[in-house]
């Protein structure tokens, strides 16, 4: 089914992820977010699910006092469900020096809402399945930074991606196709997707609609003197069954994540991530739903993410 690999997709974007036809009143999208915890872990295995009001923790910014220093830290800071207001700023995400090898990273949720209610989220049953993954272990795998043509620095993606694949979807043979290092467009990924126990094999494809980093240029210090460094982008994420006659329609959903970097004095890296979800209207009940939630996020991710350097 289709929401399992949503889920897929809304953890690798995040790290870069069937219900009653929804009530169309505006006030249950209104209402403030209360926080519930999960794990990446139950979400890959049980598919993008319905966590309904249910407030066990707070995520809190990093260096809380540098809040104001970026339009992306006061995204964050003040919760925005709609969608950002800024562009395709660059062509790619160009970070620091000091991002530049190899890192261990270490995943953890912190905060889960449902803006508009379970519903829209994925369902009550996905709550129950939240709820017993509470206490799972952090997801651990490995990223990288390397140059591009320019020598500017940039995210491997196909990398991380497998890496992720590997650490969480029974290893790299679940992706198909994936682009290689050294020749990928970070705009638009397409690649094949056969989850560990599945029967099928999907289509996957990520597009950038949205991205900004600050700063753009130089460096930036929290009141701390510690380096911070910001990036946000929104892909839009498209999931299908290439060949079927008979299928679903594509699930397709607009992911923004966010992640909120310090520096820390011993070298490492520490981060918030938020990663906010948004449905997309394409036809039948789709569009029901992204009516119903009226141009807010429907599912709101918090991760505590720690980087310790490999090589």
């Amino acid at each position: 089914m289709l929401h399992r690999c949503d889920a897929v997709l809304f953890f690798l974007i995040g790290s870069a992820a069937a219900a009653a036809p929804p009530t169309q009143q505006r006030t249950r999208c209104q209402a403030a977010a209360s926080p519930t915890q999960q794990t990446r872990r139950q979400a890959l295995r049980y598919g993008v699910g319905g966590a309904a009001a249910w407030p066990l923790a707070t995520a809190a910014l990093p260096s809380d006092n540098a809040g104001a220093l970026t339009t992306l830290r006061r995204r964050v800071g003040q919760k925005t469900l709609a969608q950002g207001s800024y562009g395709l700023d660059a062509p790619d995400v160009y970070y620091p020096d000091f991002f530049e090898g190899t890192w261990r990273v270490t995943s953890k949720a912190v905060e889960v809402s449902a803006p508009c209610g379970a519903p829209l989220f994925g369902g009550n049953a996905s709550l129950a399945a939240a709820r017993a993954e509470l206490e799972a272990a952090p997801v651990v795998y490995e990223a990288r930074w390397i140059r591009d043509g320019r020598g500017r620095l940039i995210a491997d993606r196909p990398y991380n991606i497998g890496s992720i694949a590997a650490a969480t979807m029974g290893g790299r043979d679940v992706l198909q196709q994936l682009p290689s290092s050294d020749a990928f467009d970070p705009n638009g990924l397409i690649f094949k997707l056969r989850p560990e126990g599945s029967e099928v094999t999907y289509r996957a494809e990520l597009r950038a609609l949205a991205r900004r980093f600050e700063p753009s240029a130089g460096e930036l210090r929290d009141s701390s003197g510690l380096l911070v460094f910001d990036a946000g982008e929104l892909s839009r994420q498209s999931i299908s069954l290439p060949g079927k006659d008979l299928v679903q329609p594509p699930s397709v959903k607009d992911i923004e994540t966010i992640n909120l970097f310090t520096r820390t004095k011993d070298g490492r890296i520490t981060s918030t991530q938020r990663t906010s979800t948004w449905l997309v209207g394409t036809e039948g009940i789709a569009a029901m739903k992204a009516q119903a939630a009226d141009g807010r996020a429907v599912d709101v991710r918090t991760y505590r993410v720690d980087y310790e350097r490999l090589k």
